[in-house]
């Protein structure tokens, strides 16, 4: 087999790598190619890296003809960093391969053969007033690495434990880049491997930073906490708080498990405003939030548009599995109380769903979450915003099924869990109970593909909408529509 051959790339995968198949006469003629450092519509030369039992995967080594959806890429260090692998692919062709990628993984990964009528075109930051997909991010993570004496600070080289130091990085504010060079100032001197991560976020115009370390060796551990407090004296006038956390598993999460100290003011609040009224989160140190505020409006927003087409006119009852810090449960709780019907997106007038049949006298929002953290969070939010027929309870989304035996039929549940998707027995829970609505939050096609297939035995999919909160990556977001057979 020849180590270079000539492609013409056709599309993108769903990891960020263009994909093409082999042209020629060979053995391998039809076989898929993904190649790195590419974008759909060049030829290219690529140089076979290896080789699968159904695909190769390769690189680009020669572009041979340019593609008419590239653009220049909007960091110099792109080729080095795994930031934002699609930088070079214009915006606009982004969106077109987020939008093939979801109804590929539902009808293809799923077996689901959902009507074209069901899937609405992905919303981006081209449908709000800040049509610019640069500076999103209000958290981002940065790691640590110690080489030739020298500490280091970035970003994962892709498919890479080395680290790439960032200067100028265009998903988050610029002052996220100073906060970054004071802190390899402040630690320059004192080059410990005790330092694993540093997480920046900002809310509403306050900025804090979170050092995530290894614990206190017994041998340096005057040294390790004159850093850390170093770093806080040094970091005053660009955050308003700093927390130390540690992390003692070997796993490269940048989670600290234990918070030790806390420096300044460290809590955080978020505003989000819908259509008709905003709610308001305080956050911790290491709470969940989508990473992009603006598009979080628009993801909710369609959650809310769903809810409205299924829940009745009042005393509505949702329940919240993954809840978090009560985020999406609370950006419904005021359609527990009225539900005018008013959608915020017209486009969501043509979906044939029936209103619940279910009447119950008392409204209930119920949210669920395995993080003992988060629900205290989402507790005080409920009071925050005034929410007193929220409950909020710490527990696994496996024990589902004990819900529907304490409480009474929700009109709706909405998951959200992460990116493993849905867990088997909080599907059987479902299927076994079947509520009469379902809307499903996704952040992996291919998982939720897996879970609409099982729930395909008694539900039927109304509506599916991806949403774009992650420009110049290849992720998406994704909410659908759920109704029990009749």
């Amino acid at each position: 087999m020849s180590s270079t051959l000539e492609l013409v790339l056709t599309g993108m995968s769903h990891d960020g790598r263009a994909v093409g198949r082999v042209s020629d006469n060979s053995a391998l003629h039809g076989m898929a190619v993904f190649a790195e450092n590419a974008v759909s519509g060049q030829r290219i030369l690529a140089e076979i890296v290896s080789r699968k039992k159904n695909f190769l995967e390769a690189r680009s080594v020669q572009v041979l003809e340019q593609s008419p959806f590239f653009q220049e890429g909007i960091c110099s260090r792109q080729a080095e960093c795994g930031g934002c692998v699609w930088q070079n692919l214009q915006y606009e062709k982004q969106l077109e391969e987020k939008e093939r990628f979801v109804k590929n993984s539902l009808n293809r990964l799923g077996g689901l053969n959902i009507s074209a009528s069901c899937f609405f075109p992905i919303l981006s930051c081209l449908d709000t007033q800040n049509p610019q997909p640069l500076y999103y991010r209000n958290k981002m993570e940065f790691a640590f690495f110690l080489e030739n004496s020298r500490l280091k600070l970035g970003l994962r080289r892709r498919n890479s434990h080395d680290i790439a130091e960032i200067t100028d990085c265009r998903l988050m504010p610029s002052h996220a880049m100073n906060i970054l060079a004071v802190l390899r100032k402040s630690l320059a001197d004192f080059c410990l491997p005790f330092y694993r991560y540093a997480v920046l976020r900002h809310f509403e115009g306050k900025w804090t930073a979170e050092l995530i370390t290894f614990p206190f060796s017994k041998s340096n551990s005057a040294l390790e906490k004159q850093s850390v407090q170093a770093c806080y004296e040094a970091l005053k006038p660009y955050v308003s708080g700093l927390v130390h956390s540690e992390r003692r598993a070997k796993t490269d999460v940048a989670y600290g498990e234990k918070v030790l100290k806390e420096y300044g003011d460290t809590n955080l609040f978020q505003t989000l405003g819908f259509k008709d009224y905003a709610v308001s989160f305080q956050l911790g140190s290491s709470s969940f939030f989508q990473v992009n505020t603006c598009m979080t409006e628009m993801l909710y927003a369609v959650v809310q548009d769903f809810a409205k087409l299924v829940l009745p006119d009042q005393n509505a009852q949702i329940w919240d599995f993954y809840c978090g810090v009560g985020s999406i449960g609370l950006s419904l709780a005021p359609l527990c109380l009225r539900n005018d019907g008013e959608l915020t997106f017209s486009r969501y007038q043509t979906v044939k769903a029936g209103k619940s049949s279910l009447a119950y006298k008392k409204p209930l929002l119920l949210g669920v979450e395995a993080v003992e953290q988060a629900i205290c969070l989402a507790k005080e939010n409920a009071r925050l915003n005034q929410c007193d027929f929220a409950y909020f309870e710490t527990a696994s989304a496996q024990k589902l099924g004990k819900y529907f035996k304490r409480f009474s039929m929700p009109h709706l549940i909405v998951l959200d869990p992460p990116r493993a998707g849905i867990e088997e027995e909080a599907v059987r829970a479902v299927l076994e109970n079947s509520p009469e609505h379902l809307i499903l939050v996704s952040c992996n096609a291919a998982t939720l593909a897996r879970d609409l297939a099982k729930l395909a035995e008694k539900y039927s999919v109304s509506a599916v909408q991806p949403v774009d909160l992650f420009p110049h990556t290849p992720h998406v977001e994704t909410v659908v529509l759920l109704e029990k057979n009749q």
